[in-house]
């Protein structure tokens, strides 16, 4: 059954996909620092409230992804912020994140790009990993 993005079963899910990517492994082995992504609410796609996940990533591993908590947060050394349309956008791989970032569709409104830049490759796999976990869209959203 497809998990709905941006939830809890959703972000370990994708955290499964990152731990069997090779890929991954290899385009992010200097990567140090959890991310969170975070969804804007849009009622009119039937996402009552923001929804985040918060992913623990260590060189090349998710050591943990789930449902973000206010603690997360503190934690994070970065937040990503978009809307509905830019998400599924990233998720169809029709927006690579540095990019949407220095685009203005992504927010990132906690770490700096300047820390971000040497990861676009470890971006791209993060996203191609996420693209392959069976999930579901909000109705209304698809």
């Amino acid at each position: 059954m497809a998990a709905e993005v941006f939830s809890d079963a959703w972000a370990k899910a994708w955290c499964e996909k990152l731990n069997g990517s090779e890929a991954y492994g290899k385009a992010a082995a200097r990567w140090e620092g959890a991310l969170i992504l975070v969804v804007e609410a849009d009622p009119s796609l039937g996402i009552q409230e923001d929804r985040a996940v918060y992913l623990d990533l260590w060189h090349g591993a998710c050591r943990d992804a789930r449902a973000a908590t206010p603690e997360d947060f503190e934690d994070a050394a970065y937040v990503i912020t978009a809307d509905p349309y830019s998400w599924k956008q990233v998720l169809e791989g029709q927006l690579e994140p540095i990019s949407g970032i220095m685009r203005g569709k992504l927010k990132l409104t906690k770490g700096s790009v300047a820390s971000l830049a040497p990861f676009v490759l470890a971006a791209r796999e993060l996203v191609a990993s996420a693209t392959q976990v069976e999930a579901s869209f909000p109705e209304g959203w698809a």
